[in-house]
C-alpha cells in the first residue's frame, strides 16, 4: 500500500514537472516570439520616423512655393500699371511663368502603410500618438485639396484667359529651360535644344492694363495660393509634433 501511494506520488510530481517544463516552455517562447516582434514593431516605426522627416522637407519645400507664388501674385498685381516699361514687361513675364508653374506636393506613404499592415502602429503603447500617426495622411490630402483648386484654376481659367489675351512665347520658353522647379531649389535639365521658333505676335501685356475678369482672376488665384500656404504651414507644425514624440519613445525603447 505505502509502494502504491508513493508510486503514485511519484507519478504526480513527475507529471507536474512535465507540465510545468511544458508551460514554462510556451512562456519563453511567448516572449521571445513578443520580444521579436516589438523589435520588429520598432524598425517599422524607425523607418516611418525617417520617412516623416522626408515629409518635413517637402513641406518646407511646399511653404516656399506657395510663398513665393503669393509674392509673384501681388508682384503682377502691383504690375498692371497703365505705364507699362521694358523692366516691367521682363518682370510680368518672369511673374506669370511663377505662376503657371503652379506647385503640388508629392508624399511618400510607404512606410507608414507598412507599420500598419504590420500591426506596429496598433500595438503602440501611447494610443494618442499611434492614432495621430494613423491619421497623418489626411493632413497631406487637405493641403493637396487647396493646392488643386489654385491648380485647376491655373488649368482652366487663369492659363485660359491669359491664352485669349497675350502670346505667351517668352512665359513657354522660361518654362522649356526650367521644366523643374521645386520650393527650395530650380532644377535645369541639360537639353541640346532648348529654343522655341519665333511667334507670329509679339507679347503685348498692355490688353491685361484694365482687364476687370483677369485682375479677378489673378486676385482669386492668390487666394488659393494663400490658403495653400496656410495649410502647408498648419501641417508642417502637425508634423513637428508627431516628429518629437515618435523620435523620444523611440529614444526611450516605449513606443
Amino acid at each position: 500500500m505505502g509502494t502504491e501511494n508513493t508510486s503514485w506520488k511519484r507519478l504526480a510530481a513527475e507529471g507536474t514537472a512535465v507540465l510545468f517544463s511544458i508551460l514554462l516552455a510556451f512562456s519563453i517562447d511567448a516572449a521571445w516570439q513578443q520580444r521579436q516582434e516589438r523589435e520588429s514593431d520598432l524598425i517599422h516605426l524607425q523607418g516611418l520616423l525617417e520617412e516623416l522627416h522626408s515629409h518635413k522637407v517637402l513641406l518646407g519645400e511646399a511653404i516656399t512655393a506657395h510663398r513665393r507664388t503669393v509674392e509673384r501674385g501681388y508682384e503682377l498685381l502691383e504690375l498692371l500699371s497703365p505705364e507699362p516699361d521694358a523692366e516691367a514687361t521682363v518682370r510680368m513675364t518672369d511673374a506669370i511663368h511663377g505662376l503657371l508653374n503652379y506647385y503640388r506636393i508629392n508624399v511618400p506613404f510607404g512606410s507608414l502603410q507598412t507599420a500598419i499592415s504590420s500591426g506596429a502602429i496598433a500595438r503602440m503603447s501611447d494610443v494618442e500618438l499611434a492614432s495621430a500617426l494613423a491619421s497623418w495622411p489626411t493632413s497631406i490630402e487637405d493641403l493637396l485639396e487647396e493646392e488643386d483648386n489654385g491648380g485647376t484654376v491655373v488649368a482652366y481659367d487663369f492659363f485660359v484667359h491669359l491664352g485669349e489675351k497675350v502670346v505667351l512665347a517668352d512665359v513657354y520658353e522660361r518654362r522649356l529651360l526650367m521644366p523643374t522647379v521645386r520650393g527650395t531649389e530650380e532644377v535645369v535639365a541639360e537639353v541640346a535644344v532648348r529654343k522655341l521658333p519665333d511667334a507670329p505676335y509679339a507679347t503685348d501685356y498692355s490688353v491685361l492694363y484694365g482687364d476687370i475678369a483677369f485682375a479677378n482672376e489673378l486676385l482669386y488665384f492668390v487666394m488659393l495660393a494663400q490658403s495653400s500656404h496656410g495649410e502647408a504651414i498648419f501641417a508642417s507644425e502637425k508634423l513637428a509634433g508627431l516628429l518629437a514624440r515618435l523620435d523620444t519613445c523611440l529614444l526611450e525603447r516605449r513606443c
